[in-house]
C-alpha cells in the first residue's frame, strides 16, 4: 500500500523524458529503449562526480518484449572494466517489461543496479559509463558516456543527483538563477558551499524560540507564515491526558536547521536543509525519526485514535478540539507525542505550503517540514491522507 502510494507521489518526477547530457544509442531494436529520469541522470560530462562519494542514478529501461538481462558498467581509459552490475531475468517465471535503475525505497533496501555500483571505489581521473539491455537475445547498447571524477577537495558544482529526485522543482521553487551552487566537501558530513551563494541567499527570520532561524530568502514567506500559525494557533487534545488549552508554538520541544550544509549519513544525497527551504522539528521525540516502519503507526494513531471535534470558544479564545483514544504511553505538553508533529503539520505548516516527511517514498520522517519537495496537497488528496482539519479559524 505504502509502495503504491509512493508511485503516485514521485509519477511526475520520476518517468518524463529527457534530453541527456550523453549519448542515448540507436537501437536497432527500437522495441527496447531508455527513459531517463530528469532529477536523477546518468553519469556524463556535464557534471563531475566526486571521489570517495556514492553516486545514485535513475531511468527506467522499457522493452516491449520481456527483458533477459539489463548492464550497467563503468570502464577506465584503457577499456578495463572497474564496475559491472547486471539485473537478469526469466521470461517464462515473470516477464519484465519495465525496470527502474534506481530504488526509491533506498537506503533501507537498495538491490538496485544504481545501489550495487560502488563509485565511492573510483579514484579520480576519467571514465566511460555504458547501460545495455537484452531481450529475445539480442542485446542493445542504450547509453554510453565518458565522466569524470574529481578530487575530494575540488571544488564541485551543485548536480541534479545531489539531491533525492527533487532537484527540478527546488530549482523551480527557488526561481531562475538559483541553481546550482559550488561546494566543496568537509568532515563528519557537512559541506562548505560558497560563500557567496549563502550570502544572497540566506537569511535570518524571527522565531518564538531561543534563537532564529536561518532560511532561503525565496521562502521567508511561508516560514513567517508558519511561524505566524504557530504563535497565534490555540489546540487542546482530550482523551488519556488533557493538555488544556495551549498555544500551538508549546509542542515545538527542538528544532533542527533550517539551514544546514550537509550530506544525509550514509546516502549519495545532499540534505535538502542545504538549501534553507526545510526545518525539523521534535526530532528524536516520539516515532519522529527516519523508519519506514513509523507510517503504521501514524496511520493508526492520527487516523483511527484522534478525533476532530471542530473549532471551539471558551473565554473569548478560539481553539481547534480534538480527542485522542488510543494507548500511546508518551506525552509532551500533555499532548501525546505520537500526534505532536501532526497537529504542528495540520495547523501551521501545511497551510503555509510545506510538505511533511510522513509522506516520503523512502522513509516516514515525521521531523521534516520542507518547501519545494513534493506537493503538500498528498496530505489532502491522496488515498493515504491523514488530514482532518478542513475548515480554519481565520479563514
Amino acid at each position: 500500500m505504502k509502495r503504491a502510494f509512493s508511485l503516485i507521489l514521485i509519477l511526475v518526477l520520476a518517468l518524463s523524458p529527457l534530453s541527456v547530457q550523453g549519448e542515448i544509442e540507436s537501437s536497432p531494436d527500437p522495441a527496447i529503449r531508455f527513459m531517463p529520469e530528469d532529477s536523477l541522470p546518468l553519469p556524463s560530462e556535464t557534471y563531475a562526480l566526486t571521489e570517495k562519494r556514492p553516486f545514485a542514478f535513475g531511468g527506467t529501461v522499457v522493452s516491449l518484449a520481456p527483458l533477459v538481462r539489463v548492464s550497467v558498467a563503468v570502464t577506465d581509459e584503457q577499456a578495463q572494466i572497474l564496475l559491472q552490475e547486471e539485473a537478469t531475468f526469466d521470461p517464462s517465471e515473470d516477464p519484465v517489461t519495465s525496470f527502474p535503475l534506481w530504488d526509491r525505497t533506498y537506503p533501507f533496501a537498495d538491490e538496485s543496479l544504481s545501489g550495487r555500483m560502488d563509485f565511492a571505489s573510483l579514484a579520480p581521473g576519467r571514465y566511460t559509463f555504458t547501460l545495455r539491455a537484452a531481450s529475445d537475445g539480442q542485446e542493445v547498447t542504450l547509453y554510453s558516456s565518458p565522466f569524470t571524477v574529481a578530487k575530494v577537495t575540488d571544488l564541485h558544482t551543485l548536480m541534479p543527483n545531489d539531491l533525492r529526485g527533487t532537484y527540478l522543482s527546488a530549482a523551480a521553487y527557488l526561481g531562475e538563477g538559483n541553481l546550482p551552487f559550488t561546494y566543496r566537501t568537509g568532515t563528519y558530513n557537512q559541506i562548505r558551499i560558497d560563500n557567496a551563494w549563502v550570502g544572497r541567499n540566506i537569511v535570518e527570520i524571527n522565531t518564538p524560540f531561543d534563537a532564529p532561524w536561518r532560511v532561503n530568502r525565496a521562502a521567508v514567506e511561508p516560514f513567517e507564515r508558519a511561524i505566524s500559525y504557530l504563535r497565534h494557533t490555540y489546540v487542546h487534545v482530550g482523551g488519556k491526558w488533557d493538555s488544556n488549552i495551549l498555544r500551538l508554538s508549546f509542542l515545538v520541544a527542538a528544532y533542527n536547521g533550517p539551514y544546514y550544509a550537509r550530506q544525509e549519513e550514509n546516502t549519495p544525497f545532499l540534505s535538502p536543509h542545504v538549501l534553507g527551504l526545510a526545518v525539523d522539528l521534535n526530532h528524536s521525540i516520539g516515532p519522529n525519526e527516519p523508519a519506514p516502519d513509523n507510517w503504521d503507526i501514524f496511520c493508526k494513531e492520527i487516523s483511527e485514535n484522534l478525533i476532530y471535534n471542530g473549532i471551539k470558544t471558551k473565554d473569548g479564545r478560539q481553539y481547534y478540539d480534538f480527542t485522542y483514544i488510543g494507548n500511546w504511553g508518551t506525552e509532551y505538553q500533555r499532548v501525546p507525542t505520537v500526534i505532536q508533529n501532526y497537529l504542528l503539520y495540520e495547523l501551521a505548516f501545511f497551510r503555509a505550503g510545506f510538505f511533511w516527511g510522513v509522506y516520503y517514498d523512502h522513509t516516514c520522517d515525521a521531523s521534516h517540514f520542507g518547501l519545494g519537495e513534493y506537493d503538500p496537497a498528498v496530505h489532502t488528496d491522496s488515498p493515504l491522507a491523514l488530514r482532518k482539519v478542513f475548515e480554519y479559524i481565520d479563514d
